[in-house]
This record gives structure tokens, C-alpha cells and sequence, in this order.
């Protein structure tokens, strides 16, 4: 059996940084018998931190790569993120800047009465209660309402009394990765690729730069983003679009100051439901990053822009934007041979529930996990590959949901997204059934459960999507337990307000003092 001893990642920024220390982290990088890892990176390809979102695996990566929370944070004008707030989804507003209709996505667990789940009570009580799921079931609503902070100053790190997940500047982020790997051992090298040279089995032989000539290694890591030099450009893999469901192909994006350093901090990205897409409002320490996110099919890029700037009203009418095209999809093989796509070169789902950091910490997970030994990577692509595409597939359906239920209809955008047609087979069985009962436990039983049974409740009962339960009402026989339980998550919601710091105050402290360990 051959050892890998040498890894070479091609492509730099928030993917190929995060790549590089992750796979040194976890294969010995430095160690005796571990391996050695170098990075190539172009030197003219600009890193643009419009502002990126989480979910809370990320967490996980971050304290494993041996991060103080605080450093982390401050290194990347981060803040806390509870919820993503939709607004305009089920209804259109009159103007840009109203707001008709929202709803939260909260990181929240989904609880249960007696063995039952909440949400059928809710569904039945839901009129008399005049609560949406989210403040039926949960306290994470009101606890955003609130614009309050997960945790306190004396919390342990990565913990909380809240479960949470950052927004942070994605360009910052690969600044502090490429500080971090340095330090690590990782060997940056900067170089643009001229050509790769295959094998007469079809594998990588030799990367060609301009600047640094020749470089070999056991296995080679795409991390180039859309242009995917290595995946496709050399190795041939194919791209399958996914614009057919997930229209959007197509963003906008700038930087705002805050008015003042005393502005508000929202502990939620906020996503608003325009007329042929979506804009993101991510709020970091300084700034908030803004985005729309539409589809070219329907609007152009001058239309686009001057939604984004009616949208931030009269000071963006100055900023400067970024155009961005978007390659909706992901290819079958992710890995193949001895080159594995990592980030925007294995595929890309639109930034709706924030997922494109976690599908590279899924795919860093698996990689370090499968690989071995260079004789044994056709086994341990195939296992990648069926992994990475089943979660590829239940996160578009996933995010197609949130079109798909609109009761939109202002303009084409929304009426072909809620026609059944340009849903997958799957989402499609999934919403007939949910027609006529709640979805189960057991239906997101897969790991890792990206988005599992407390996501779908929120979406689907936050756009109005509710089961029939006509003639079922004797299956639920604890109404007063759940109307009670429903009371208790109140207090739990007025408890939280009293001990958790407004966002703004909590973040200012964490970057003047860092955490504070409690007095014994």
C-alpha cells in the first residue's frame, strides 16, 4: 500500500484555505508519516467579502482548527446569526421596502407533548391561539424580536444557551485561514496554472505553473472555483445544471456602512422576497453585506442593480456593486481518479439557507474520513461521490420549497416556481403527501441531516403550507399539555430577554475584552 505523503490544493480564497489547514489538521501535516501540504494560489484573483452566512456546523470546523472564539471573531468582523427572517415569500408587498408578510427560520430543535410533536397541535389551535409555529413551539422568534445575543460574556466558547452559527466577511476569513496555515506549515505558493498533464489512466500527473514551474503530489485538490480547472478543464467531469428548479442564476452585491458604530445588530440574515429574486441582508460588525440574488431570464442586470439600490434606499445610490453570474448545479462526480473538487468546483446552490461553507465542511469531513491509501481511491470516490450527491439533492429540494409554496403571483418569476413542473419528482411526492399530515421524525433520519424535520416545520407552516387534518382531530389527545407547554415556551421567551445581551453590546464586548471565564 502506497501512503499519501504529499497534497496539493490549487485555488486559494475561503474554500482552498480552509481545504489546506483542514486536511493538515487531520492527516499529520508536520508530523512523522503525516502528510505535507501545498497550496497554489493566482496572485490577480480578488477575494470580495460581501458578507457570508452559516449554519451552526460551522462551529465545529472553526474551534477544530483551533480558534479562540473571540480572535474568530473579531478577525472577521463576525456576529452571531440565530434565524434567517423571510420576508415577502408568501405575499408580495406593494413597494420595495415594505414588508407584507415574514417569517422566521430559527436554529431551534422541534419539541414534543407527550410523545406527539407540537406542530399538529399548533396546526389545530393555531386560530384560537393566533401564534405562528415558530412562537407556538419555540422561543428563538421572540429572542430575535428581541435583537438579543445566543449567549453571555462568561458563556465557554462555541457554547451558549442559544444554538447559533456567525456572519462574517468571507474575505477576512481566508486572510485569517492563510495566516493560520502558514503558521501550520502549509506551503503557499504563488502561481497561475498553465496546464495539467495527465496520466494513461486518466489521472493528474503534473500541475504546470508559469511563475514555479512543476508540481506533483499523490492527491490534488480543485478548489478553483467556477472556472474548475482541474475537475473539468483537465479531468473532463461533467456540470448539471440545476437552473431548470432553482431559477436564480444571477446576483448583485455591495457593502454598506452602518449610520452609526451604535446601529442595531440583528442576530438573523434577512432575506426579502422581490420580484425575480431575493436580496440578502447579512449584518456584520461594521457593515452589512447586501445582495440580490435573481434570475437573468427575467431581469437584467440593470434592473437588478436598481432594485439593490431602492432597496438600500438613498445611501446606496453612490456604493459601488458587483455583478456576479451564478452556476446553479453540481457535478455527479465530485471526485474522480485522484482529484477531488472541493467548494464552487464541485457545485453550487444559491445562497438561500446558507449553505455553501457547510457543503465544503461535509466534503473536507468525508474526504479525511475515506482516503487512505492511493491504491484505494476508486472506492473511497464512489462512497464520496453517493454521499456528497444525496445531500446535494435534499438541500435543492430544500431550498426549491421555499418557492415552490409562494402564493405569489406579481410576476412570471413566482408563477413558474410554484408550478409543479419545474419541481423535482421527490419535492413534488414529498408536498402531496404533506397535504393531508405533518411531516414525521423519521422521514430525515439520514446523516448528516442538513436539513432535517425542524426545518421543513418552519418553512412550510411559516408560508402558510398546513395539512388538512380534518377528521384526524382524535389522534392528538393532549391539546391542554401542548396549550400548556406553548405557555411555558413564553416564560422561557421573557427569561431569555432578561439574560441575554442586545447583539450590538454583546459583540462590542467580545471584541474589547473577549470572553470572560465566570468568578468561582
Amino acid at each position: 500500500m502506497s501512503q499519501i505523503k504529499n497534497i496539493l490544493v490549487v485555488g486559494g480564497g475561503t474554500s482552498g484555505w480552509l481545504t489546506a489547514n483542514y486536511l493538515a489538521r487531520h492527516m499529520g501535516d508536520g508530523r512523522e508519516g503525516g502528510v505535507h501540504v501545498t497550496l497554489i494560489e493566482s496572485s490577480d484573483i480578488p477575494t470580495i467579502g460581501v458578507g457570508e452566512a452559516t449554519i451552526p456546523p460551522i462551529k465545529t470546523i472553526v474551534s477544530v482548527l483551533g480558534f479562540d472564539e473571540a480572535e474568530f471573531m473579531r478577525e472577521t468582523s463576525a456576529t452571531f446569526k440565530l434565524a434567517i427572517k423571510f420576508d415577502n415569500w408568501l405575499h408580495g408587498a406593494d413597494k420595495v421596502g415594505d414588508v407584507a408578510h415574514s417569517y422566521y427560520h430559527t436554529f431551534g430543535k422541534f419539541q414534543q407533548v407527550n410523545g406527539d410533536l407540537m406542530a399538529p397541535y399548533w396546526v389545530l389551535d393555531r386560530e384560537r391561539s393566533g401564534k405562528s409555529y415558530v412562537d407556538y413551539a419555540m422561543v428563538e422568534g421572540g429572542i430575535c424580536d428581541g435583537g438579543r445575543g445566543p449567549k453571555r460574556i462568561t458563556d465557554p466558547q462555541y457554547t451558549g444557551p442559544m444554538e447559533y452559527a456567525y456572519h462574517f466577511d468571507a474575505g477576512r476569513l481566508a486572510e485569517l485561514l492563510k495566516k493560520k496555515g502558514k503558521e501550520r506549515g502549509i506551503t503557499q505558493v504563488i502561481a497561475t496554472v498553465e496546464d495539467v498533464e495527465l496520466a494513461e489512466n486518466g489521472d493528474i500527473a503534473v500541475v504546470k505553473t508559469k511563475e514555479a514551474g512543476d508540481f506533483t503530489a499523490d492527491l490534488y485538490i480543485d478548489c478553483t472555483g467556477f472556472h474548475a480547472r482541474l475537475i473539468e478543464k483537465a479531468m473532463g467531469t461533467e456540470f448539471t445544471s440545476m437552473n431548470d428548479v432553482l431559477f436564480c442564476n444571477s446576483a448583485v452585491a455591495c457593502q454598506i456602512p452602518y449610520e452609526t458604530e451604535k446601529d442595531p445588530i440583528p442576530p438573523y440574515t434577512t432575506a426579502t422576497a422581490h420580484t425575480e429574486g431575493w436580496t440578502w441582508d447579512i449584518p456584520l460588525n461594521n457593515r452589512r453585506g447586501v445582495g440580490y440574488v435573481y434570475s437573468n431570464k427575467y431581469a437584467d442586470k440593470d434592473k437588478a442593480e436598481a432594485l439593490l439600490r431602492e432597496y438600500l434606499g438613498p445611501r446606496g445610490d453612490d456604493l459601488n456593486v458587483w455583478h456576479i453570474d451564478i452556476r446553479t448545479g453540481k457535478r455527479r462526480q465530485q471526485w474522480k481518479g485522484n482529484c477531488v473538487s472541493v467548494g464552487l468546483s464541485a457545485g453550487f446552490i444559491e445562497p438561500l439557507e446558507s449553505t455553501g461553507i457547510f457543503l465544503v465542511d461535509m466534503a473536507l469531513r468525508w474526504l479525511a474520513e475515506f482516503v487512505s491509501t492511493t491504491d484505494k481511491f476508486e472506492v473511497a470516490a464512489r462512497d464520496f461521490n453517493s454521499r456528497m450527491n444525496e445531500m446535494y439533492a435534499d438541500i435543492i429540494d430544500f431550498i426549491k420549497l421555499h418557492y415552490a409554496i409562494t402564493k405569489r403571483t406579481d410576476t412570471d418569476f413566482w408563477i413558474d416556481n410554484a408550478n409543479p413542473d419545474t419541481w423535482t419528482d421527490t419535492l413534488r411526492d414529498k408536498l402531496e403527501s404533506w397535504q393531508r399530515r405533518v411531516p414525521g421524525l423519521y422521514e430525515f433520519s439520514g446523516f448528516p441531516q442538513v436539513f432535517g424535520l425542524t426545518n421543513h416545520l418552519q418553512v412550510l407552516y411559516g408560508m402558510d403550507y398546513l395539512p388538512d387534518l380534518t377528521g384526524q382531530e382524535a389522534k392528538f389527545a393532549h391539546v391542554d399539555a401542548a396549550r400548556a407547554i406553548s405557555r411555558k415556551f413564553e416564560g422561557g421567551t421573557q427569561g431569555g430577554l432578561a439574560i441575554l445581551p442586545v447583539q450590538r453590546d454583546l459583540i462590542d464586548q467580545i471584541y474589547t475584552t473577549g470572553f470572560i471565564p465566570p468568578k468561582r
